[in-house]
């Protein structure tokens, strides 16, 4: 009984991994609800190398450790999310839930797509690019564990008004996967205190953006549930920014 259990969860993991990585695996895995249990689990993966690779990078250019770090996140989940975002944009660009709904499917990319493309991308390098090196670190580590767990309640409570990926995750999620989610979610937490400020003032702007989006579009998909997650990013960074000015880090390690 514990074997099987076990394999449920390992294949859960394996089938996050599979679903929103470029990470290599032998096999396809199927989406489940155990899939949903390690959405933060994956972005702290995520995270690890671009996070290293800006604390390294950051004393010879603030600019290229950014550029980098960004790009390599970006790459990691496979521009899977990058391409949900542009899809998002063009979506914004007209008006009434059946010319959204209707947009957002499409396979075209307009202005508006390379523009949202541009304002959470190019944000994030700037913003990274302000960070010193340690810093940093700690923000892209948490970055991703916010991000992903705003991924997952984005999903909260809505509709989907198509059959896609989105849908099926939807109807996977369930209490438990908010609660396993929460465990990589403390090392946000551990690494800076204040992040539990940002995390709750994160989760009112998502928790209003989700009341806009479900009367503008009448539901979600997975265009809108991964451009949630990518632009909760950015507003993190910018949180953070903020405190950094006014000089709100408490970090508990006492490395940092």
């Amino acid at each position: 009984m514990v074997d099987i259990k076990t394999n449920k969860y390992l294949d859960g993991f394996l089938s996050a991994l599979s679903f929103f990585t470029v990470v290599p695996l032998k096999k396809n895995y199927a989406i489940t609800k155990y899939t949903l249990y390690f959405f933060t689990t994956i972005g702290l993966i995520v995270s690890i190398i671009p996070a290293v690779l800006y604390y390294l990078l950051h004393q010879y250019s603030s600019i290229l450790a950014a550029v980098i770090a960004i790009s390599l996140i970006i790459m990691i989940y496979g521009f899977n999310h990058l391409d949900a975002v542009m899809d998002f944009g063009d979506s914004l660009m007209v008006s009434g839930y059946e010319n959204k709904q209707k947009v957002i499917k499409d396979k075209y990319t307009g202005s508006g797509g390379v523009g949202l493309l541009f304002i959470i991308y190019i944000n994030a390098i700037a913003f990274l690019i302000f960070f010193n090196n340690i810093s940093g670190f700690i923000i892209i580590i948490s970055g991703e564990l916010i991000s992903k767990y705003m991924t997952l309640y984005s999903m909260n409570n809505m509709d989907s008004f198509n059959e896609g990926l989105g849908n099926i995750f939807m109807q996977k999620l369930n209490t438990k996967a908010f609660i396993y989610n929460a465990i990589p979610l403390l090392i946000a937490f551990i690494l800076d205190f204040y992040n539990v400020i940002i995390f709750i003032i994160i989760l009112f702007i998502i928790r209003f953006s989700k009341n806009r989006i479900n009367r503008d579009y009448h539901g979600i998909n997975g265009d809108i549930i991964g451009s949630v997650g990518e632009a909760t990013r950015l507003i993190f960074y910018i949180i953070s920014f903020i405190f950094i000015i006014f000089n709100l880090k408490f970090y508990f390690l006492p490395i940092l």
